[in-house]
């Protein structure tokens, strides 16, 4: 391995993306660890896909202060066999190595995502040898592997896989830790970094930002018949990982029981055409809104008096961070990350299980107490922002390569 002298600190962090999609959250997760990076006074390197979806990335990394390389790589998406696929391909982890060895880092972290995603990055960034290398894993999907077509054989791959090569395994909550440990039954090393975000000085106003073309939202939000009603909703993509029909027959069950609110949903995705059709059950349209995708989402979260994520499983989602620091009542169904948020805000409330009528009556029992919960956020919400903070989780990235100087600067193994 290159040597840096102990002096030097750990002054160059490379990032390596999954490369995964051009809406990837593993990707957002990247520009939030180059703010807090640079925020440190360390240099940061991206390495990502010159694929065309991926220079939306190149974009924010830039922005961020990233110096960003781009290569020819094998994305995620063109890869059947998934991870077989990236183990075997010696020419791509080549690519990375090379690539390594051009920039020379203190340290390498590589976006995985899940467990058998990106090891061909973590074969190139470990068989360049010039810097320590950590991957992080939002989301292990190993609790119900054995449960999928090949996933004990799967399994068993892997866990020789993952004992055999050595680097830093980081998660992004402490549940999605154990739940790899247990399935992998592994003694190697374990760290967890939960994410954090750019919160904004001041929340947003939507209604004085957004202008859309029909004119849906601004008689949405400014619809005097109903402008006394909570909004409550969801952002993100409409896939079915998100379970947002839950949320939809949570807020009918609610309204059925004479709880009555609006619903919100703010993105896009394959379900989008499906949710609308199950929406225009509704005989009053006035009651919900799709916003549709938009940069602008966080003009949008901003109206929201109850945020809910209902999700069958996740990481440690940062929109979900953000709704929280934003100091919106939240709803959450039992994810990994799910545990982590609520220790440290009591604006959010877990749901025990995934039905409709668990949600319907928490979406009942959260509006009862609307103003008590609001208050709660705002009393408490600088101690989350402060914690969930881009300095806050590069720091505990940079511990897990090495301490502090007296400069501030990192040192040790790196």
């Amino acid at each position: 391995m290159a040597e840096h002298s102990a002096n030097e600190g750990c002054r160059s962090v490379l990032l390596i993306s999954s490369n995964s999609s051009p809406r990837g959250g593993g990707e957002r997760y990247l520009v939030f660890m180059t703010e807090g990076l640079t925020k440190l006074g360390c240099k940061v390197h991206a390495l990502l896909s010159s694929s065309d979806y991926m220079d939306y990335w190149a974009s924010e990394l830039q922005g961020a202060g990233a110096v960003v390389h781009r290569k020819q790589f094998i994305n995620l998406r063109d890869r059947p066999l998934r991870f077989l696929q990236a183990i075997a391909d010696i020419g791509q982890q080549n690519l990375v190595a090379e690539s390594c060895r051009e920039i020379i880092p203190d340290a390498i972290l590589v976006n995985q995502q899940y467990d058998e995603d990106g090891l061909d990055f973590v074969l190139g960034a470990l068989k360049a040898d010039v810097a320590p290398v950590a991957g992080v894993i939002h989301m292990p999907m190993t609790a119900d592997k054995d449960k999928r077509p090949f996933g004990k054989l799967r399994g068993c791959f892997l866990r020789y896989w993952y004992r055999k090569h050595s680097y830093s395994i980081i998660f992004s909550s402490e549940a999605g830790k154990k739940e790899f440990l247990n399935y992998y039954r592994l003694n190697i090393s374990t760290s967890v970094v939960l994410s954090g975000i750019p919160f904004s000085s001041a929340i947003p106003d939507c209604s004085q930002v957004i202008q859309d073309a029909d004119g849906r939202w601004s008689t949405f939000i400014g619809d005097e018949k109903r402008g006394h009603l909570p909004i409550i909703g969801f952002a993100g993509q409409f896939v079915h990982q998100k379970n947002i029909d839950l949320l939809i027959d949570g807020w009918l069950w609610a309204t059925s029981s004479g709880v009555q609110t609006r619903l919100l949903l703010i993105g896009d995705g394959p379900d989008k055409e499906r949710i609308e059709r199950k929406l225009a059950g509704v005989a009053d349209t006035g009651l919900w809104h799709i916003t549709g995708w938009t940069k602008d989402y966080a003009e949008y979260l901003s109206n929201l008096d109850i945020f809910i994520m209902p999700s069958r499983f996740e990481g440690l989602p940062l929109t979900l961070i953000e709704a929280v620091g934003m100091g919106i009542p939240t709803i959450v169904s039992n994810f990994n990350g799910a545990s982590d948020i609520a220790a440290r805000a009591g604006w959010v409330d877990v749901l025990e299980e995934n039905s409709v009528n668990a949600l319907g009556r928490m979406i009942a029992e959260k509006v009862s107490k609307l103003s008590t919960q609001k208050e709660m956020a705002r009393s408490a919400r600088a101690q989350f922002v402060e914690y969930f903070s881009t300095k806050r989780m590069a720091e505990d990235l940079l511990d897990i390569f090495g301490g502090l100087d007296s400069n501030g600067v990192k040192n040790g193994n790196c």
